[in-house]
């Protein structure tokens, strides 16, 4: 027989046996999963319990909203009854369809047939009681106007408004407005009793009104309806009476039924004479009035009460979802306490072995409680400790290392730094030599051009790049003759600008040669093709026009036959023969061709730069919108026609980048009356068109004009005769009021130079033209005398006076240069190929 377990002993074995399974999901969960199971339990409990509440507070919150959803419809339904019954007293044996009662019942008709309640509202008739009450109205509209038809219309009417007083019963039906356990009463007074009253009130006057034996039944029958109404509307008034009665629901209610009294008064004196008619008339009127205004007040206070109890229901489930969140948010805070309470060692000896083994070589575990782990962290830490000498040594390697690394790179980088400040400064050096260069070229191109009274010439070179390979030139030949060319050097840069300079060189100094232009052609291409080590070429027109008759006489090396456009607007390819350029081989021959200007007639050299201008989309601008723009273009002047042609090409390039040169010549024979008007005005002239600037004088009136820094005072054009000097004397008195110490010194030096110029440098021509004017700054004055004499300079070839002998010992001549040498501050002479050019600098400081 065996021994009898002792209790001590059955007791743990039992809990083991019941705790089996708990013990068995415990040691396959970890630690920080048996937490999260715990309260997860917990917070599902609560929460199974917190609903209950919570929807209870929602289906509250919905039967609310209904009922202040029944409420909207009762004050709608209302207003039509407050109509039907005032219609129906308004009879006097006229159909009553007026379009108000119309208005308000079509919208009440549609909702009632598709009410659209929400699905928590319970079954209801409503769409059968709007069908009824659409037909009641139909039969009302359906009755005739006869005066035997008043007591049908009146039953029409009476069926008209019970079918909406059974509508609005089965609204708040619907509405759950008579199943409210704190409104209920109200409810019922709002739906049922208060417009059952007015419906009363009204027809007990009507049945009256009508003077029929049997209508006075409606009268009698209304003072038992209104007797029994009168404490369902206490008691519904007692539903929404506040303490304060703000809306003085109690005194309407009061006043009603007193006025209800009165009206009863009143219906027992017509009952007994029908002369009492017209007493009871104004106080049903009154009652309809004072029964439509409670119910409306009425309403309102029910619709606030209903909201306040929302409001309630709201705020009761925010209440308790914030007990709920708030119990949930405690529970986890103490299971997360627990938690990193139990698992801070542990985390502790983790995460430090995380960080040393990530780099944080520092890093040292501090556990600050009683057990085993306390042994694990120091020997963690001794480790730690010896890992972390041995990398200092290593890191002190290393940094001595990086910082010969770093002496090393900064040295170099110095040293690229002063590489690239002297490569920017040869930049700017090579920036600035070539704007000098390309200022250079400009001005070994002419810049002042003939102006005559047979014709007129301008032309104009627009490098690509800082320096360009294209260039023109224009001279005076003799017997009055003007030659000039446009050429282009292949290529551009440097090498093209040099080689254009030559060119320039040759074809001039073989133009001075009087040859014909074949010649000049022929002549130049052998000078150039024995100096062209760079192998160029270059293509050009060079023409001799004879102002005197409007001859042309031209010839082309590979250049674009020049365009001339005639009178009448028809634009010309001139013949050319196909000749080599320039450069290529010697011994080549060219040919001359021949053409004639007529008045009027404009002759048009230009190079490719032009008809190969291409905008952004790579269309080339081409010798057809060329051609279209010079038949177009009526300027009778060479320069303002040129600058229409840089312009229109401009336009077309848009913002581009250039991709050559951009250079073009521009003659243009005046029309015959310009020639003869100006001849007119001039008749001693033996060869007006011969000379390149207009006859007359023109001196600038208008306020200055800002040139460079400087302002223009004077531009004056005078014949070569000495009473000419004098209408250039009152111009410079006029332009220089302001100094007239300065007017008499230059007057006086032009007086003198033009003098020399007339004598000696045209030898006394009378008609050739000299231009002048006078340009200031703030501190200097500029005087500019250009003529077109063959090359003369008075500041040289004039003798040297001798000043130190007698005035008959004296030599002639040179003492007037040697006045304007010493009144001015300045004096240069210049030839520029199509005349003399004198400069004169006067300061301006007193």
């Amino acid at each position: 027989m065996s021994a009898a377990v002792p209790a001590t002993v059955r007791a743990p074995y039992r809990w083991s046996r019941v705790l089996a399974p708990a013990s068995w999901l415990s040691g396959r969960l970890s630690f920080s999963r048996k937490f999260l199971l715990v309260g997860s339990v917990m917070l599902v409990t609560l929460a199974l319990l917190s609903w209950p509440l919570l929807r209870k507070a929602g289906q509250d919150a919905q039967t609310a909203e209904l009922e202040r959803r029944g409420l909207t419809a009762l004050a709608q339904q209302a207003a039509v009854l407050d109509t039907l019954v005032r219609q129906r007293g308004e009879l006097n044996g006229v159909r009553s369809q007026t379009p108000a009662a119309k208005a308000k019942l079509q919208p009440l008709l549609a909702w009632a047939t598709s009410p659209q309640l929400p699905p928590s509202a319970p079954p209801n008739t409503l769409p059968a009681l709007g069908q009824r009450l659409q037909q009641q109205w139909q039969q009302l509209q359906d009755l005739g106007t006869q005066e035997d038809d008043a007591q049908r219309r009146f039953a029409a009417h009476t069926g008209t408004i019970n079918a909406l007083l059974a509508l609005m019963r089965e609204s708040g039906r619907a509405h759950r407005l008579n199943v409210d356990p704190r409104l209920d009463a109200a409810f019922e007074m709002l739906t049922h009793r208060l417009p059952l009253v007015m419906e009363t009130l009204a027809k007990q006057q009507d049945a009256l009104a009508m003077s029929s034996d049997s209508l006075t039944s409606y009268a009698v029958a209304a003072q038992v309806v209104l007797s029994e109404a009168t404490p369902a509307l206490h008691a519904g008034m007692r539903q929404l009476l506040t303490p304060d009665d703000r809306a003085g629901l109690q005194a309407q209610l009061d006043e009603l039924l007193s006025r209800i009294e009165r009206q009863q008064d009143a219906v027992d004196k017509v009952l007994e004479s029908p002369q009492a008619l017209a007493e009871l008339r104004p106080i049903a009127g009154a009652n309809l009035a004072q029964a439509q205004a409670l119910l409306v007040a009425s309403t309102a206070q029910a619709d606030a009460m209903l909201q306040e109890r929302l409001t309630q229901l709201r705020r009761s489930q925010w209440q308790v979802g914030a007990l709920l969140v708030g119990a949930m948010a405690a529970i986890a805070y103490l299971f997360a306490g627990i938690y990193v309470s139990t698992l801070r060692s542990l985390r502790r000896l983790s995460q430090g072995t995380q960080d040393f083994c990530a780099g944080r070589l520092d890093t040292r575990i501090h556990i600050d409680t009683q057990d085993e782990l306390v042994l694990v962290a120091g020997n963690f830490n001794t480790v730690a400790s010896e890992v972390g000498r041995l990398l200092d040594v290593i890191r002190e390697q290393n940094e001595s290392r990086q910082r010969e690394l770093e002496r090393l790179v900064q040295l170099r980088t110095l040293e690229l730094a002063d590489k690239n400040d002297q490569l920017h400064l040869a930049a700017l050096r090579v920036q600035e030599e070539l704007a000098s260069a390309r200022d250079m070229q400009q001005a070994i191109l002419p810049q002042h051009f003939p102006d005559t009274t047979d014709f007129s010439m301008q032309a104009c070179m627009h490098p690509a790049r800082e320096l360009g390979g294209d260039f023109y030139d224009c001279f005076a030949l003799s017997e009055g003759r003007w030659g000039f060319l446009v050429a282009d050097v292949a290529g551009k840069g440097v090498g093209a600008a040099f080689f254009m300079a030559v060119s320039r060189t040759v074809l001039q100094d073989l133009a001075q040669d009087e040859l014909g232009p074949e010649e000049v052609l022929g002549r130049a291409n052998d000078l150039l093709s024995g100096r062209n080590p760079m192998e160029l070429f270059v293509t050009a027109c060079y023409c001799i026009y004879d102002p005197r008759d409007g001859s042309l006489a031209y010839a082309s090396a590979g250049h674009p036959p020049p365009l001339l456009r005639t009178a009448q607007g028809e634009v010309l390819n001139l013949d050319c023969a196909n000749d080599i350029a320039l450069g290529v081989m010697p011994g080549m021959s060219y040919s001359r061709r021949h053409a004639h200007l007529a008045y009027g007639d404009t002759l048009l050299l230009y190079t490719d730069g032009i008809t190969e201008a291409f905008d952004a989309a790579e269309n080339a601008y081409g010798e057809k919108h060329l051609i279209a723009w010079l038949q177009r273009n009526q300027e009778p002047q060479a320069a303002a026609k040129l600058v229409s042609l840089v312009r229109d090409v401009a336009d077309f390039v848009g913002g581009a980048e250039p991709s050559d040169d951009l250079t073009a010549l521009l003659l243009c024979r005046k029309a015959r009356e310009d020639c003869v008007a100006l001849s007119d005005a001039h008749p001693d002239s033996t060869a007006p068109s011969a000379y390149p600037l207009d006859l007359g004088a023109m001196t600038v009136s208008h306020a200055p004009l800002e040139l460079n820094n400087k302002t223009l005072l004077l531009e004056h054009k005078l014949l070569s005769r000495v009473e000419e000097i004098a209408h250039l004397a009152e111009a410079v008195d006029q332009a220089l009021t302001e100094r007239p110490d300065v007017a008499f010194a230059v007057n006086l030096c032009l007086e003198e130079l033009l003098t020399n110029t007339i004598q000696h440098g045209l030898h006394g021509a009378p008609n050739r033209l000299i231009y002048v004017r006078l340009s200031r700054s703030d501190e200097w004055l500029e005087i500019i005398v250009k003529d077109d004499a063959p090359p003369f300079d008075p500041f040289v070839e004039a003798p040297a006076p001798g000043l130190e002998a007698g005035v008959e010992e004296r030599a002639v001549g040179g003492l007037g240069v040697h006045m304007v040498k010493t009144m001015m501050d300045e004096v240069r002479a210049f030839y520029d190929g199509s005349g003399n050019l004198i400069v004169l600098l006067k300061t301006l400081k007193r």
